[in-house]
């Protein structure tokens, strides 16, 4: 039968997105995880990926076409069937691959095979921090060959050119424009700090009721991401430079040692920070991370920056939670007295412009996980509203996983006791 992979929403009112890249042929086999095709939109780019695992029957549209939103962009079936199209047309099916090159096909599916090169559309891919970089050291970025997803310049792309130059680049140096985030101490103690990193609308206080679960002596400290808490005033271009910024802070306070634990966005700007290679990361513990797929709720995004009322407010941070009484409405109250500075909620929605498009993430972690050679965990909600827990499906084999049930979007309240087991657990693993 059948399984369609559909063109993403790449914007919450968008319902068309350009194709600018297909990484498959007719005939091709698709497994599921794979990065099938590339869309865009006039503000973002999105990698599709595949969820199933098939062959290639269907190809409705071509690069350079307009497609339509939540329509079939590949379609996967088993080898010889066909796929009856708007209007009865019907496709090419694929043709059975020669008997003799069965054997050859299989011994090279056992390999990790390099992913294919997109279709060169005209525009140089490269990272937010490449070009700031490259822009600050008078570097043209269309002389680098990119080494980051499919072919783009990447910051180390940048640091080998100038390297190679005769400049001194040192992956972390503090570029100019680097904000100083705010840091504190959650809890004294010696060894490696363990660093708590707080996702999307929340600040490094959020963290104290939930470090006391933790069986540990090393110290404990919090960091506010920019736009949040005491970092309220640092702007932001993008993930890249969210990233670029905690790594920054921890290195200027002499943090270049750290177990990191994250919730959600803090989640997804950890598991980044392992790859740069600036900070030896000892292990990395992420609660109901973003980046492991496309989705989240644009619609709790928004609502959450528009509520300026107590009454506004509480029905958009009880969707965090799976069992709405367990979150104090005093958090609420904490979260709107934040907001008393005026300059808190358009801070986060700069934020959340920076790394969201409606119901769409821009960013992914999946390839700095599969990197990462340390001791790593996932802690994920079944019943998380906010960011669907089947994305961490996507999450590479390297990664422990514990999926908890009647759990939402923020596991360290609604199971506290166990969450807090389990990240003693990863930093003790580190030895």
């Amino acid at each position: 039968m059948a399984d369609s992979i559909l063109c993403p929403q790449v914007g919450q009112d968008l319902t068309e997105a350009k194709v600018v890249a297909l990484h498959v042929k007719l005939g091709d086999t698709v497994k599921k995880g794979d990065i099938v095709a590339e869309v865009e939109s006039e503000k973002a780019s999105f990698e599709v990926e595949s969820f199933s695992s098939g062959t290639v029957i269907a190809l409705p549209y071509k690069v350079g076409d307009t497609a339509t939103v939540l329509k079939p962009l590949v379609v996967l079936g088993a080898q010889g069937e066909t796929f009856a199209a708007a209007g009865g047309k019907k496709e090419a099916a694929a043709s059975p691959a020669p008997a003799a090159a069965t054997s050859e096909k299989k011994a090279e599916s056992a390999a990790p095979q390099a992913p294919a090169q997109p279709v060169k559309t005209g525009a140089l891919r490269s990272s937010p921090l490449a070009r700031r970089l490259a822009a600050e050291s008078g570097l043209e970025l269309a002389s680098l060959s990119g080494s980051g997803p499919y072919g783009a310049v990447v910051m180390r792309d940048v640091e080998a050119a100038l390297a190679a130059g005769g400049a001194r680049v040192k992956r972390g140096t503090q570029l100019k424009g680097h904000a100083t985030l705010t840091i504190k101490s959650l809890k004294d103690g010696t060894g490696h700090p363990v660093v708590f990193v707080h996702g999307f609308g929340s600040d490094l206080s959020s963290w104290r009721p939930f470090v006391a679960k933790l069986t540990i002596g090393n110290p404990l400290i919090g960091i506010d991401l920019p736009g949040h808490g005491g970092s309220v005033g640092q702007a932001v271009s993008g993930f890249d430079q969210i990233v670029a910024d905690v790594a920054a802070s921890l290195l200027a306070k002499g943090h270049k040692r750290v177990h990191l634990v994250g919730h959600s966005l803090g989640a997804a700007v950890a598991a980044a920070i392992s790859e740069r290679g600036d900070i030896d990361v000892r292990s990395l513990t992420l609660i109901a991370p973003a980046g492991l797929g496309p989705r989240i709720d644009g619609h709790f995004v928004e609502g959450f920056l528009e509520a300026s009322t107590e009454g506004a407010l509480s029905p958009w941070m009880k969707r965090l939670v799976h069992a709405p009484a367990s979150l104090p409405q005093a958090f609420v109250r904490a979260t709107l007295s934040a907001r008393e500075d005026k300059s808190l909620a358009s801070a986060q929605r700069n934020v959340a412009q920076s790394v969201f498009e409606g119901s769409t993430q821009l960013f992914s972690i999946v390839d700095a996980l599969r990197h990462y050679d340390g001791p790593c965990r996932a802690i994920v909600g079944r019943r998380d509203a906010i960011i669907p827990s089947d994305q961490a499906d996507h999450l590479p084999g390297n990664v422990a996983l514990n999926r908890l049930d009647q759990v939402g979007h923020l596991p360290q309240v609604e199971a506290a006791e166990l969450v807090g087991r389990l990240v003693t657990e990863t930093i003790r693993s580190a030895g």
